[in-house]
């Protein structure tokens, strides 16, 4: 009975081991970007039409991001996009991003996205879907699809107004489509002034599907000049 007991005791120690190595890592981070917002350059004026002219925007960010823990020294990433609005509701836009990461190699990315919104009352919804190619090995994340839906309440007499989203990411590759993701976002704009604004939300990352499944809190403080 003792031999006995030593082994289920031995074994409980082992299934309890083996958990703890599968158990989801869980992380803390901090991502802060400066970005601005433009109208297109003057000399595509008279190339693609006034009307044209008025429905394309540019964009430009430069941020830093910690890696998995607040300590670790993350990235420095630059991004370029831009968007042409095909109606009140709906715009089309292309990016391009190149992240110099610290201790690994830098990474590249070019994406396509669409996004929709619609007010109802106060409560705003939108949607948006984005391709991602990013320039890394075979058999690494390269072709990414995402799928961001959001909400935003106008509340009365209030100037900080609630936003949520969730967002789901999915791996394009030699082993078809792959689920490996999920992001949530709440938070809030601050208006600092008339064309300045700044971002504030904590986000919750989550890996799915995937060898070793990491969780991420992050704080993430978005500064935005509007020179349009």
């Amino acid at each position: 009975m003792r031999v006995l007991g030593l082994l289920i005791g031995v074994a409980c120690a082992l299934v309890s081991s083996a958990q703890d190595a599968l158990r989801p890592t869980r992380n803390n981070g901090l991502w802060v970007s400066v970005g601005t917002k433009m109208d297109a350059p003057m000399f595509l004026h008279e190339l693609i039409g006034k009307e044209a002219y008025k429905r394309l925007d540019l964009a430009a960010e430069a941020g830093y991001r910690t890696g998995d823990e607040l300590a670790d020294g993350g990235q420095v990433f630059l991004d370029g996009s831009a968007r042409y609005k095909l109606a009140d509701w709906i715009n089309v836009g292309v990016e391009q991003r190149v992240a110099f990461r610290n201790g690994a190699r830098n990474r590249h990315r070019s994406g396509m996205r669409i996004s929709m919104k619609k007010e109802f009352d106060r409560l705003e919804l939108d949607y948006r879907f984005s391709y991602q190619h990013n320039y890394r090995p075979f058999g690494e994340r390269r072709e990414v699809l995402r799928n961001r839906f959001g909400a935003t309440y106008n509340v009365p007499d209030f100037k900080y107004d609630p936003q949520f989203t969730v967002e789901f990411f999915t791996w394009a590759g030699f082993q078809g489509m792959r689920y490996t993701g999920i992001r949530y976002q709440v938070g809030t704009d601050v208006k600092i002034k008339k064309d300045q604004e700044l971002g504030v939300s904590i986000i919750h990352d989550r890996d799915t599907q995937v060898s070793w499944p990491g969780q991420q809190w992050i704080l993430s403080l978005a500064y935005t000049f509007d020179m349009r």
